[in-house]
């Protein structure tokens, strides 16, 4: 099964689109029912037909398990590095063919859950995901798990990630899929993925991946990084560590400069991407400045202090909303009301929240008719624009003064 995004087309995907997002998704569901109501396994690992598994494939699963127990900040384990193609991805093979990371962007292709996890997520499985239940998961689903997180410590939920390898133990080989097709750019770009031959019993202590050893590790590799912007990322030294703040609008030409995924900042942890340089073998760390900790605080960017955030009118613009309400709309601003605990403060979301390509995103598609009907909507594709507008959709607005 090929798991890619379909089309947005004003909240209404392709009908072809819409069965085969919604079949796919009900036979993950199906199998996870199977996995941990029906056989009632502890944990279990989802492997799709078109990947080819490593040498320690089951191994890593085996050697991981125990920190889905053991740190409630880990939701999954994956075999996937959605970074790991390219010459950055062949250096890391040389120098860290065994090592393993965090991410809060899920990888899937290969992966490993509790019972634990799909108990919370199974009240929301979404029945027509519009880009993929991956995309869900990344979105909607990661807000239940942080809910279930919260509700069962009583504070506030933690942020759910993933362990994902430097190098994958899966490669993708099917191109006759929905979205990888025979000479497509995802084709050319999959088959570039380094794919890992270490040996089962290779991974040794796997510890560091605790969320407090893994915090002091990076703690301790940043302290040495040197802080570039994204127009010195072609000149930078071997052997030296260096940090990029970024914003999204400017993720894809970076992303070209390094060789890594340019769709959306994927393997991110905290907002934090670590790749190499694939000239100098340098160390980059880039840092969104939205939402990254790691990053001086001269260097983040906040929400407007004075903001108002509102939900508009059913199709209008945030543009026209802000003026009625004599305030200015900014494209900048609306970046920090793209989620979905965001949207689910202004809207109902009766069919949940969800991901989808638009610019009059962050909205709630009021028109029950569409595909995505009565469903709230974020993106990481496509960047909010303060004129889009469209019908179906009531979009989230922030204000700010003029």
């Amino acid at each position: 099964m090929d798991m890619g995004q379909v089309p947005y087309a004003g909240a209404r995907g392709p009908l072809n689109a819409k069965v085969a997002v919604s079949r796919i998704s009900e036979h993950f569901r199906f199998v996870l029912e199977e996995s941990f109501v029906k056989k009632g396994f502890e944990f279990a690992v989802f492997l799709e037909n078109d990947l080819l598994v490593a040498p320690d494939f089951l191994w890593l699963f085996r050697a991981s398990a125990w920190l889905l127990t053991a740190d409630p900040s880990l939701f999954c384990v994956s075999a996937w590095n959605d970074n790991g193609f390219s010459d950055a991805a062949l250096l890391r093979a040389e120098l860290n063919a065994t090592r393993l990371f965090r991410t809060d962007y899920f990888p899937g292709l290969g992966w490993m859950i509790q019972n634990t996890t799909w108990f919370s997520l199974r009240p929301s499985w979404p029945r027509y995901p519009s880009t993929g239940w991956d995309h869900w998961l990344r979105h909607g689903g990661r807000q239940q798990l942080e809910l279930a997180a919260s509700a069962e410590s009583g504070g506030s939920g933690a942020a759910r990630e993933c362990v994902a390898p430097e190098v994958s133990r899966t490669h993708h080989f099917d191109q006759r899929g929905t979205n990888v097709k025979v000479g497509t750019p995802m084709a050319k770009k999959l088959s570039k993925m380094a794919f890992s031959t270490a040996k089962p019993h290779e991974l040794g202590d796997l510890s560091y991946l605790l969320k407090e050893n893994y915090q002091d590790l990076l703690h301790e590799l940043l302290r040495k990084a040197i802080l570039v912007s994204a127009e010195q990322v072609e000149h930078l030294e071997p052997m030296k560590a260096y940090l990029v703040p970024f914003v999204r609008r400017d993720y894809k030409k970076l992303a070209q400069k390094l060789q890594i995924t340019e769709a959306q900042p994927r393997s991110s942890h905290e907002g934090l991407i670590a790749t190499r340089d694939p000239k100098s073998g340098a160390a980059v760390f880039l840092a969104n400045r939205l939402s990254s900790p790691w990053l001086p605080s001269t260097e983040q960017a906040f929400p407007h202090e004075q903001r108002h955030v509102a939900a508009a009118r059913p199709g209008e613009s945030c543009a026209d909303m802000c003026q009625r309400l004599r305030m200015i709309c900014s494209d900048f601003e609306l970046e920090f009301i793209n989620d979905c605990a965001a949207l689910k403060a202004h809207f109902p979301c009766e069919e949940g929240c969800g991901h989808q390509v638009g610019e009059e995103i962050p909205c709630y598609v009021h028109e029950a008719s569409r595909d995505t009907g009565k469903q709230c909507l974020v993106t990481d594709d496509a960047i909010p624009r303060c004129g889009a507008k469209n019908q179906a959709t009531s979009r989230l607005c922030s204000c700010i003064p003029a």
